[in-house]
């Protein structure tokens, strides 16, 4: 590079300058009428974008975005400044490189990680909780977790102390695969997830490695319900617990998309119970979820033109449950069960149905 500039500049006829500096010189550049892909594959950005998985990366950076728009004037200085540093290194395009059908590695988890860890750090900085959905992977967020069915209602005690093993047989198991796509030094805590319903309540139980961590986390419980042939949750809610020495220090049950509180460790409900002790479970009630599977009312009128009931809401339309399981430490997502998807239970009535049919 030394030589060729050095040739440039003996060459006669030849003067190397800065684009300032010829923008200074001639003024008149015309005008552009049209702006085609600069890219150096194919003239076009197919690599970085259009797929599922590109779309939600790009999404997820523009919410982070728009989230440093809206509250870096209230953080300090010092705040702002390593919160837009992590969205420049949020920007670069490589990340999407790996995102799509193009292209695949065995780091592709690891690329994963970092991107959400990156636009992570953005909330991070300015003093917020990142989104749930960051301690989710955007690689293979499609693809349904191979969990165990639910096989029969199941009706534990919630106790955490991890030693009924009767009272959870029935229920959906997911367990954590610690060789699929690891990053080199990631640190698993979570083993296993159980959920499953009876008529009343949908119970979890979240299994650690090993023993409870030593260092305060925060755990995050995601539930929605679902109808047939709806794009959109029925209703979703989010358990947060605080655990602090080893012990559940609070928790709240919110509605997720209104962020109300409809129960706490301050505010108890007693259809609703927390337990942690040597693994974390809890039950809520099922009509929280508008998902109680009771059975229809004989005097309802079947609509088959609409495909509805008439004379009152129909809790009975859901037809699934589905929840994912994470742990936080500074706010930061560390672990998550099922690691891609949810874990997915069927609402029906005990009899109505063989569960996982």
């Amino acid at each position: 590079m030394r030589r060729f500039y050095d040739g440039l500049q003996r060459e006669p006829g030849v003067e190397a300058v800065t684009i300032s500096e010829a923008i200074a010189r001639h003024k008149d550049f015309g005008k552009m009428t049209s702006l085609v892909p600069g890219s150096w594959i194919g003239a076009n950005f197919n690599v970085w974008i259009g797929a599922p998985e590109d779309n939600r990366a790009w999404d997820y950076l523009h919410q982070a975005r728009e989230f440093y728009a809206q509250n870096s004037a209230q953080a300090t200085e010092a705040q702002r400044k390593l919160a837009f540093e992590e969205i420049l290194i949020a920007e670069g395009s490589d990340w999407n490189w790996w995102y799509g059908p193009e292209h695949h590695s065995a780091n592709d988890r690891d690329f994963d990680e970092l991107y959400r860890k990156h636009l992570s750090n953005v909330y991070q900085a300015l003093g917020a909780v990142p989104p749930d959905y960051l301690a989710q992977p955007i690689s293979g967020a499609e693809v349904r977790p191979s969990f165990v069915p639910q096989t029969a209602y199941i009706h534990p005690r919630v106790a955490g102390d991890k030693v009924r093993y009767f009272e959870w047989m029935g229920a959906a198991i997911y367990t954590a695969d610690h060789r699929a796509g690891a990053m080199h030094g990631k640190q698993f805590l979570l083993d296993a997830v159980y959920a499953g319903i009876d008529s009343t309540y949908v119970y979890g139980r979240l299994d650690f490695m090993g023993s409870v961590p030593e260092a305060d986390f925060d755990l995050v419980v995601n539930l929605e319900s679902w109808a047939a042939g709806e794009a959109r949750p029925r209703r979703a809610l989010r358990v947060e617990a605080a655990v602090h020495e080893r012990r559940l220090k609070a928790w709240k049950v919110e509605n997720g998309g209104e962020e109300k509180v409809k129960a706490s460790s301050t505010q108890p409900d007693e259809h609703v119970k927390l337990a942690l002790v040597r693994n974390f479970e809890f039950k809520l009630p099922l009509a929280w979820l508008l998902a109680t599977p009771s059975a229809v009312p004989a005097d309802w009128t079947f609509d088959r033109t609409t495909d509805g009931m008439s004379g009152a809401v129909v809790v009975a339309a859901t037809t699934k449950l589905r929840l994912r399981f994470s742990l936080w430490q500074n706010r930061l997502p560390v672990d998550s069960l099922p690691l891609e998807g949810w874990i997915e239970l069927q609402v029906v009535s005990e009899g109505d149905l063989i569960f996982g049919t």
